[in-house]
């Protein structure tokens, strides 16, 4: 039986479709094996560390990615997510090698990755730089929304953009330039920031201590000192920490063993303007001591948290009796937020203890003993116990 002019047309053309859906399947696999080997590198270099660590991989990795289409860098922004500041410069060195060397335009692509806050806070921020060269004016008008932006990179430029703002107009519209830089320190969460922002709104005769604006805690109880001589402090565990450690409180009332006697808890309030708690002040320059320093924090809520510290020297710090931070650092310099660590700060009282030590240092840059801290929330922005 002789067959039909039509039905090898439709065998033709559903040996067309089933082609086109194979090319189609080939190619989508493709791309998935081609997004595979751009993952792989990208890994590779999110796995090095100080001293040399990992290199030997990264190196060919960085060098494969260098080579990575424009249409495929969000897949190396998206790397950018959680790294460690080694790998952070690597990458950052590879996506703009990439942006620099792409025949096409990115500002689309760059705007989309940057606004979307479901995208990592880093590259979201890199991709805001990279759109600032590609399209400034576009980049600039994007970054006036991003004063509440929980990317911290987004949130500075926006911050900047305000205290560049203000500061143009501060001498003919002194009253606006105040209204633009509150905006500005509301905002802000990086210390040069706020404190760049304290001095302006200074300058303009609006006076805002570091305490206030950083939310310093400042009211404490103190015990000192005990012995440091020769550094042995530092690992010495004393009453008080065994204490905390065991039951997470601390009893106020008790008397211990001193460096020279017997001494006891005493408040001690840091300064109103900056916040620092001077115990070199407080204890007549004690030299080879350590101080404790507790004190209570309420919340009304479990959030996560941060304890941050500036302290040119070396201590530690406990947190509901689980110790979150030790730096064991003497006279190597000292700013607010010198030491960041994470911890769950839970719903009411919470306690703090902190070990501050001095060593034996006679020179005039050693006499420094004191310290200041806050709570904040991940993103820097200072929290208040609350009453």
């Amino acid at each position: 039986m002789k067959k039909s002019k039509s039905s090898h047309c439709n065998r033709v053309a559903h040996l067309s479709v089933v082609m086109l859906g194979i090319i189609a399947i080939s190619g989508r696999d493709a791309q998935s094996q081609d997004d595979a080997k751009i993952n792989t590198a990208v890994e590779s270099i999110r796995n090095v560390g100080k001293e040399g660590r990992g290199y030997s991989k990264a190196i060919p990795a960085a060098n494969q990615l260098r080579q990575t289409p424009s249409s495929k860098l969000s897949l190396l922004l998206n790397g950018m997510a959680d790294t460690n500041p080694v790998a952070e410069n690597w990458l950052r060195g590879v996506i703009f090698d990439v942006a620099r060397k792409s025949p096409e335009p990115m500002a689309a692509e760059l705007q989309m990755y940057a606004m979307n806050q479901s995208n990592n806070p880093k590259g979201r921020g890199l991709a805001m730089e990279l759109l600032q060269t590609e399209a400034p004016q576009t980049a600039n008008k994007l970054i006036e929304s991003c004063l509440n932006d929980p990317s911290l990179p987004l949130r500075e430029m926006a911050v900047e953009q305000a205290i560049t703002r203000a500061a143009a107009i501060s001498k003919q519209q002194p009253e606006d330039a105040v209204a633009d830089y509150r905006v500005a320190l509301a905002a802000a969460r990086h210390p040069r920031q706020l404190a760049r922002i304290i001095e302006a709104l200074g300058k303009l005769g609006q006076e805002v201590s570091t305490a206030d604006a950083f939310v310093l805690l400042t009211d404490w109880q103190s015990l000192a000192p005990m012995d440091n001589v020769d550094g042995v402090g530092f690992k010495m565990k004393y009453a008080p920490e065994s204490e905390f450690q065991t039951s997470g409180a601390i009893d106020l009332k008790t008397q211990h063993d001193g460096k020279a006697g017997k001494i006891t808890w005493q408040p001690l309030t840091g300064s109103p303007d900056l916040g620092e708690v001077d115990l070199a002040e407080a204890y007549n320059k004690e030299k080879g001591a350590i101080a404790y320093l507790f004190a209570e924090f309420e919340s009304d809520q479990d959030r996560p948290a941060q304890a941050r510290l500036g302290c040119i020297n070396a201590n530690k710090i406990w947190i509901n009796g689980k110790l979150v931070m030790e730096n064991e650092v003497y006279h190597s310099g000292s700013m607010i937020d010198q030491y960041i660590a994470d911890f769950p700060l839970k719903k009411g009282t919470n306690r703090i203890l902190l070990k501050i030590c001095q060593n034996e240092q006679e020179e005039s840059w050693a006499q420094n003993w004191k310290f200041q801290f806050r709570i904040t929330d991940p993103s820097g922005k200072g929290l208040a116990s609350q009453p």
